[in-house]
């Protein structure tokens, strides 16, 4: 689908619509190790979207501040 963002190290690329939903999910990649580290996706009893990381993923504070600043905009837009 493309990459919607990316920063220093991650990278967020629109996953395709599944069947049935309403809202894209999104995956993390590590683009300098070409690395999937999880999936952004809305998480519908919290009414927002969350991050779900893969199993033994190390990630610095760094990491997680821009999977935060990325999940911000997708909550800002969806005002």
């Amino acid at each position: 689908m493309g990459s919607v963002g990316s920063s220093n190290h991650l990278e967020f690329e629109k996953l395709p619509l599944e069947k049935g939903k309403k809202l894209h999910r999104y995956s993390v990649m590590n683009h300098s190790l070409y690395q999937s580290i999880g999936i952004i996706h809305w998480r519908g009893g919290w009414r927002q979207y969350v991050f779900q990381a893969f199993p033994k993923i190390d990630m610095s504070r760094g990491c997680h501040k821009q999977i935060d600043e990325f999940i911000n905009k997708l909550m800002d837009a969806r005002k």
